[in-house]
């Protein structure tokens, strides 16, 4: 319409801009019978171009007062690319796009938050079967993404196994059995997952891939059975508190309160390991170092000091066995943790 005359240039500009937004439909869309990663993807789609449209439009607006009405993008295209209408509309949609990714990708956190917000995670309910939360069959037709989104389905599924620890000392500490059902569906959850990973990665691995992916692929199979181990300890240690229950018996305030400083530095381990993990964060492997150094000191102090209680008869001698092991349990998670941290040294 610009080579014929039609509309003029700078009409065929703004016809364009609004073009990309309309291009986001198709995505939308699709992702209306997806899963939510899926929809997010599309309104991070919609995001993105409606931001290059708002940049533009402040520009053009800009632009037009500073100058009096006698410059605009249409002029300057045309000064530009003289007697060449059709590849005036082209550079400046070339322009547009490539200036909207440029001041995209600082954003892209801040996208992805805004995305999260809008199309929030779906409550879970107790029919739900367990199922991957990022990745999807089509995803391998894209392997790059895939591979992003691999490492997305391992952070939640780590997220889940160090929940499901701490739901676990909870469950020991007060014998309280009401999240049990929670416990033991997450756990089913993450065996699902640490076969499902295992596959798709392999799947994964067949394909075209940077050195840097298919090393990454390499690590995954380690990591997801790290996570799973996680999920067997803390199952371990509910155990115990079923133990306690039939005997019983409950741990001692002092034995308690050692076990919520394990549990803390747990939780601070894992912290630094999704840092690490994230962002290849060096420094964040070497705190994650010195914390698993730390549980090491208070699983050896937690054995001496209930020897010592059982020795004072402050602790009843049938919780003696559960608190070691529970103790010890803990400390091969961290090691877990730590091994998933390490993983990073490998992409280096």
């Amino acid at each position: 319409m610009v080579v014929t005359g039609l509309i003029a240039l700078d009409q065929g500009i703004y016809l364009t801009m609004g073009s990309n937004i309309g291009s986001c439909v198709v995505a939308i869309i699709a992702g209306m019978t997806s899963g939510v990663a899926a929809k997010r993807t599309a309104m991070i789609h919609l995001l993105f171009n409606v931001l290059g449209v708002v940049l533009f439009l402040c520009a053009a607006l800009t632009l037009s007062l500073v100058t009096a009405g006698v410059w605009s993008f249409g002029t300057i295209f045309e000064r530009l690319f003289p007697a060449a209408p059709q590849l005036q509309l082209a550079m400046f949609h070339t322009v547009f796009n490539v200036t909207t990714m440029l001041v995209a990708l600082p954003l892209t956190n801040a996208l992805v938050n805004l995305a999260c917000r809008i199309i929030k995670d779906q409550p879970k309910t107790e029919t739900d079967q367990p199922h991957l939360y990022f990745l999807d069959e089509q995803m391998l037709r894209t392997p790059v993404v895939a591979v992003r989104q691999l490492k997305a389905e391992i952070e939640h599924m780590a997220e889940m196994a160090v929940t499901n620890f701490s739901r676990s000392i909870h469950i020991v500490k007060t014998l309280d059995t009401g999240e049990l059902d929670v416990f033991n569906k997450t756990e089913e959850e993450l065996n699902f997952l640490n076969r499902e990973l295992v596959q798709y990665a392999v799947k994964l691995s067949d394909n075209q891939l940077n050195r840097f992916d298919h090393q990454y692929l390499a690590s995954t199979i380690r990591t997801v059975s790290d996570l799973e181990r996680i999920g067997d300890y803390a199952t371990n240690i509910v155990e115990y508190a079923e133990s306690l229950q039939q005997n019983d018996v409950r741990f001692s305030d002092y034995a308690i309160k050692e076990i919520e400083q394990m549990e803390a530095l747990v939780v601070s381990l894992y912290e630094a390991t999704m840092q690490a993990y994230h962002k290849m964060d060096m420094e964040a492997l070497g705190r994650a170092n010195q914390i698993e150094d730390e549980i090491d000191r208070l699983t050896d102090e937690m054995e001496r000091n209930h020897i010592q209680r059982l020795s004072l008869g402050i602790c009843e001698p049938q919780a003696g066995t559960e608190y070691i092991s529970l103790a010890q349990n803990s400390e091969r998670v961290a090691d877990h943790l730590i091994n998933v941290a390490k993983t990073i040294r490998q992409l280096q």
